[in-house]
């Protein structure tokens, strides 16, 4: 593997985010390989971000471009000068003569000695520095774009769950996949495969376990200290066939359930919106408002641990439709509506697009719950309900995947 270190000078006042990709100069004589891997510093201090980079081509005499993309970027801080403090004495000095460098390779002897640091300092970092590195081999399969949209709204609906339970990015084993149509848990490498007599003791909560388990395509827990998180994904068709994503949350401490529907936002005009008219929609939405007529308001709030904003149980996720790496470890971007407030804007006139049809962009909603307000809500119960009736969850499940959706189910206990 090689590796090259970029200090970048530009004027870029922001990591790089979800699809974001930029390009520098180098000389002609800077002879860097064809692509490989980039560690980058924007302040000659600390490492903001790894990516991959190829050269793209000539731009001058004596100048060739390089271009940057699939950015890994770090959250926490990592000095040059730990790498430097962490390595042995003999490269030190070579370690620093390159780092200090605009762009330039790494020799074997250093390469060796930074991936040692990340190996033992920052493994889940040297995890996905080989993964770019499969990238780069061209290892991983080649996805159409509707299968990178399903993959990466399966993606975000395991990462809002580990982020509503506080597990830590790093408490996650890396992911990665050879298998273009399998859904995103089968991606997990090292993970714990629950035996389907364990599932069917512990999955009661989701209703007839023998109805949901002939459509399973994947089932992991995750422990940590005395929290435990078990997915399963459940699917009846090939992610390319897939109509969108569901995630049905149930978690134990509050006796609640949240439902949550991804919607893809399209662009047009220069804006992301969605249009509530797509071939399943009429189905979807006639199914949540006819559930909710079914339960009983909530009454129970003299129970602290039951008390909720209201009783809804559903939430759309708009997301928009702008997949560049569906590998990133970021959250998808995109606005949380409950169903009550869906309702109310499709009956209003600020909902009217300029033909007459209904549209909902982040202008015209006004109000909705970013990632960090919907987690926050709902890891500590504010909102989600109270629901008894595990056959009534069943028919939602069921509803799903005979819509051909994608569902996740998560289920969230302590062990007090």
């Amino acid at each position: 593997m090689k590796i090259i270190f970029c200090n970048i000078d530009n004027d870029i006042s922001e990591y790089p985010e979800e699809g974001y990709h930029f390009s520098d100069v180098i000389s002609s004589s800077n002879k860097i390989p064809e692509k490989g891997i980039a560690i980058i510093s924007f302040d000659r201090d600390s490492i903001a971000c790894i990516a991959t980079y190829k050269k793209t081509g000539r731009v001058a005499t004596k100048k060739d471009r390089i271009a940057f993309k699939n950015f890994v970027v770090l959250e926490n801080e990592i000095t040059i000068e730990d790498i430097e403090i962490n390595l042995s004495s003999k490269i030190k000095k070579h370690f620093y003569r390159q780092a200090t460098s605009h762009i330039t390779v790494f020799s074997e002897k250093v390469c060796d000695g930074v991936l040692g640091y990340f190996s033992k300092k920052h493994p889940r970092i040297y995890d996905e520095i080989q993964l770019l590195d499969k990238r780069i081999q061209n290892y991983m399969p080649k996805y159409t774009k509707r299968v990178e949209e399903i993959i990466a709204q399966e993606k975000d609906a395991v990462n809002l769950v580990f982020k509503m339970f506080n597990f830590n990015e790093s408490d996650i084993p890396i992911w990665s996949s050879n298998d273009n149509t399998a859904p995103f848990l089968k991606g997990f490498n090292n993970m714990t495969i629950r035996e389907d007599p364990m599932v069917n003791h512990d999955s009661q909560v989701f209703g007839d376990w023998l109805k949901i388990k002939q459509h399973a395509q994947g089932i992991v827990e995750f422990v940590k200290e005395n929290q435990k998180v078990t997915l399963m994904n459940v699917n009846r068709q090939p992610l390319e066939k897939t109509m969108g994503v569901d995630l049905l949350i149930y978690h134990h401490t509050f006796d609640s359930y949240t439902f949550i529907q991804y919607k893809r936002m399209t662009k047009e005009s220069d804006i992301y919106l969605y249009r509530p008219s797509d071939s399943t929609y009429k189905s979807e939405i006639e199914r949540m408002n006819s559930f909710m007529e079914k339960i009983t308001p909530n009454v129970s709030n003299k129970d602290l641990k039951n008390y909720r904003f209201n009783d809804d149980l559903f939430y759309f996720k708009l997301c928009p439709a702008r997949i560049e790496n569906s590998f990133s470890n970021r959250m998808v971007g995109g606005m949380y509506l409950p169903l009550e407030l869906w309702n109310i804007l499709l009956e209003d006139d600020c909902t009217n697009g300029p033909k007459g049809g209904k549209q909902l962009n982040f202008n015209n909603v006004g109000r909705y719950f970013n990632n960090s307000q919907f987690i926050n809500l709902a890891q500590n119960g504010w909102i989600g309900s109270k629901v008894e009736d595990s056959k009534n969850i069943t028919d939602i499940i069921m509803d799903s995947i005979n819509s051909d959706n994608s569902i996740t189910l998560a289920e969230y206990k302590t062990d007090n």
